[in-house]
């Protein structure tokens, strides 16, 4: 009978937690545990003990994305867990525990590198207040400040427009207007999520600032509702919600798991050394907000997904390019200026991945892992796998078995 891994905290919230859930299963997969999704409803203090008696799971996933989580360390005993997407705000009521974070500073650097491909005079960044009477974010002000200090050791002038509890839309909107009017034009403005961006969107219009020719802008999450809703479309960072779900899987499953009896004291502080992981963007979706050359490629985060889910099924490059429009060449030069690395590059990466799960978390015979993870013999996989490991496989999986 499989395993069962508890995925609790889930909300109908779409596109986020549906790819976060892709890389929990991706994971599971490869060790064969079956996971169950818990609404966040259910998700409680008073629920768990029923929940956990009835699944018996060997770990859990507690989701604090656009969740106020209640699910605390001290709920879970010692049964393994781990918290997903935790806010600043609330980190440090679970100090000490596993967790996988959002990278701000990767972020901001992404949205730099984006924004100052465009020549501006300036920059600015505008923290996130959506609802009136909202308390300001710590999460907001971290990645604000972080963007306005590379912008800074950039040597661009850099300013910051803050969040105001009490402050109605529309007197956001008019100051915001007010405050975007007084940039140094053409400037860059970077929110730090796209519901700060749609508010600065709002605030050109008001102001009578064209987008982008005087005001670029980039926002984070690619919320397709609030990017393309109305003209012109935001141009947005999207994180990798899916490499999310897989680290926390698999952080799960190393704690899970235990150290291998012949651990040594180093092996330990690496098995538990990492309370917080960090993951960073996956790639800038290009829409008109951010204008210049080479804009406009959604369709790169398509092929993104294409590769997370059939890199393992022989999907190659150039199959992948078939499937989009133009020639091999033009399609792998997007993909890298989109990503940072090449179409191979990403494929091969998914590959090594799941061979190495298998390798140390399954069973599986060292000459049959080739096979499920998508390579054409078992020396094209050693190859890789002795560049980034020192080791062969059968080198490793000796080193590491269990007594």
């Amino acid at each position: 009978m499989s395993e069962t891994l508890l995925y609790l905290g889930v909300l109908d919230n779409g596109f986020v937690q549906r790819m976060k859930l892709v890389g929990i299963r991706r994971y599971a997969d490869a060790r064969r545990w079956m996971v169950v999704t818990v609404p966040a409803a259910d998700s409680t203090p008073e629920r768990l003990p029923f929940l956990l008696a009835r699944h018996r799971p060997v770990g859990c996933i507690v989701e604090c994305f656009g969740n106020e989580t209640r699910l605390m360390p001290k709920s879970f005993g010692s049964l393994p867990a781990v918290w997903l997407d935790v806010p600043s705000e609330t980190h440090g009521d679970i100090d000490g525990r596993l967790s996988v974070c959002v990278d701000d500073k990767a972020i901001a650097r992404t949205a730099l590198r984006e924004l100052s491909a465009n020549f501006p005079k300036s920059l600015a960044a505008v923290e996130y207040q959506w609802f009136p009477h909202e308390e300001r974010r710590k999460w907001s002000r971290d990645r604000a400040e972080a963007f306005r200090a590379l912008a800074t050791a950039e040597e661009f002038p850099c300013e910051v427009f803050d969040s105001r509890p009490g402050e109605s839309p529309g007197e956001r909107t008019e100051r915001l207007a007010h405050w975007l009017s007084r940039l140094p034009r053409p400037s860059g403005v970077f929110a730090v999520n796209d519901g700060a961006a749609f508010n600065v969107r709002a605030a050109c219009r008001a102001a009578g600032l064209s987008i982008p020719r005087d005001i670029s802008i980039v926002g984070v999450d690619n919320d397709v509702v609030l990017c393309e809703a109305i003209a012109p479309a935001l141009s947005s960072i999207q994180i990798d919600f899916e490499r999310m779900g897989y680290v926390a899987a698999r952080l799960l499953g190393k704690v899970a798991e235990g150290p291998p009896s012949r651990a040594t004291s180093a092996d330990m502080r690496k098995l538990v050394r990492p309370m917080s992981t960090t993951v960073g963007p996956l790639l800038v979706v290009r829409r008109r907000s951010t204008g210049g050359r080479g804009r406009r490629e959604p369709s790169i985060l398509e092929a993104v997904e294409m590769i997370r889910r059939e890199a393992c099924d022989g999907l190659t490059a150039e199959m992948l390019a078939r499937r989009f429009p133009g020639t091999r060449r033009f399609f792998n030069m997007r993909f890298r200026e989109a990503t940072g690395h090449s179409v191979l590059d990403e494929i091969l990466h998914v590959r090594l991945e799941r061979a190495f799960t298998l390798l140390a978390e399954t069973k599986t015979a060292i000459g049959a892992i080739y096979a499920l993870c998508g390579f054409r013999s078992n020396r094209a996989l050693d190859y890789l796998f002795h560049a980034r490991f020192g080791m062969s496989m059968r080198e490793w999986r000796m080193r590491n078995a269990r007594k």
